[in-house]
Order: C-alpha cells, then sequence, then structure tokens
C-alpha cells in the first residue's frame, strides 16, 4: 500500500482524535443558543449570576471531552490490537494529545483544569466584594481582565477565556479559532507557564542551596 495512503489515513485519525472530544465545546452552547442573559460577543461581560452559572456550564462541557476522549482512544487501542493500521495510530496520538493537554496546568497555584471551582469561586465573590473600587463599581470581564466599568480598576487580572458565545467572527474563523486555542484566552496570563514556573522555582532552590 503506498505511502501517500498511509499518511492520509494517519493525518484523518489524528483530526478525529483530536475534534472529536472538542465537539461540546465547538458547538453545544451556540447551536443550542443558550446566551440570552448574556452580552453578544465580543462585548464585555459583566460580573453577575449569569456569567457564574456560565462558568459551571462550561467547566462541565469541558468534562464532557474527558468522556468522548475515551472513544477515539479506545477504538484506536483496538484498531492497534488487530493490525498497525495508520489510522489507528492518529486516533490514539490525538486523543492522547487532548488527555495531556487537559492534564497539564497552566498555572501550578491555578488549579486543574481550563475552569477550576477556585476561579470560579473567586469570580462569584466579586459580585458582593468587601471593598468598592468606586461608589459607581460595574465590574464586567473583559478580554484582558476584570475592570470597572467606570473608574477601570483592574479587579482581577485575568484574560477572558471562551465562555460559549456566538462568535462575532463567523462560525468558520471561530470554530478554528476555538479549537486552536482549546477555549483558552488568546492573551495569555502573566506567569501562566508552568515549565516557566519550574524554572523559576527550580533557579530560587539553586539560589539558596
Amino acid at each position: 500500500m503506498s505511502i501517500s495512503a498511509d499518511l492520509t489515513r494517519l493525518i484523518v485519525g489524528l483530526f478525529l482524535g483530536i475534534l472529536l472530544p472538542r465537539i461540546p465545546l465547538l458547538f453545544f452552547t451556540r447551536f443550542l443558543n443558550l446566551e440570552h442573559e448574556l452580552t453578544p460577543h465580543p462585548d464585555p461581560v459583566p460580573i453577575g449570576v449569569p456569567l457564574v452559572q456560565r462558568l459551571l456550564l462550561m467547566r462541565r462541557i469541558h468534562a464532557m471531552g474527558w468522556l468522548i476522549s475515551l472513544f477515539p482512544l479506545g477504538m484506536g487501542l483496538l484498531i492497534l490490537k488487530s493490525s498497525p493500521e495508520p489510522f489507528g495510530v492518529g486516533l490514539v496520538a490525538g486523543s492522547a494529545w487532548f488527555i495531556l493537554s487537559r492534564s497539564v496546568p497552566l498555572n501550578i497555584e491555578g488549579g486543574w483544569g481550563i475552569l477550576p471551582l477556585s476561579l470560579i469561586q473567586e469570580i462569584n465573590n466579586l459580585r458582593e466584594p468587601e471593598t468598592y473600587c468606586c461608589n459607581r463599581q460595574l465590574l464586567q470581564w473583559e478580554v484582558r481582565a476584570i475592570r470597572c466599568l467606570n473608574c477601570r480598576i483592574v479587579s482581577l487580572d485575568l484574560p477572558r477565556p471562551d465562555l460559549g458565545r456566538i462568535r462575532s467572527d463567523g462560525r468558520f474563523v471561530g470554530t478554528l479559532r476555538i479549537l486552536l486555542m482549546d477555549g483558552h484566552s488568546v492573551f495569555p496570563r502573566d506567569g501562566d507557564s508552568v515549565v516557566g514556573q519550574g524554572v523559576e522555582l527550580l533557579g530560587q532552590v539553586s539560589e539558596e542551596e
């Protein structure tokens, strides 16, 4: 059998292994039109109950990806058990990449997953803060941070992840961007790198020794 045919089957299997676990993230809330109480994309989202509810929903959607990833992984392993089929290799590689990308945290202290419960709790606490930034505080989640609409003081330096809203850049471009960023913001938070934090920690240990 030709190398081009094997390569084609490998690429198709890899694409399916990467795409299938992300189907809930790509289509679930957008096609069901579950954004009646949220502002349209890419407008800032006010800090309130609808936002917290959406964050909890997106957390469940990310969890659905874990369950779906077992399907291409299991199918690929069954195929490879009977024969060294490139399609099976692609399925296993694509689903394994999804599992690895979701298992490694972006921030060592930020909790596990794209939307950890600690983050949702922190945003929920902003609904009734202990201190107010100004007399007319109106917090909203912009692209790069949560800040007050009136005084522009940043309450939480956290880029906004995908909230499952229908994107303003079109279905094709929006789907491609979500697929590439995997639900993360295009603006990474300062210090959101396990590798960078690991190097920094090793440097501190070396200085102490």
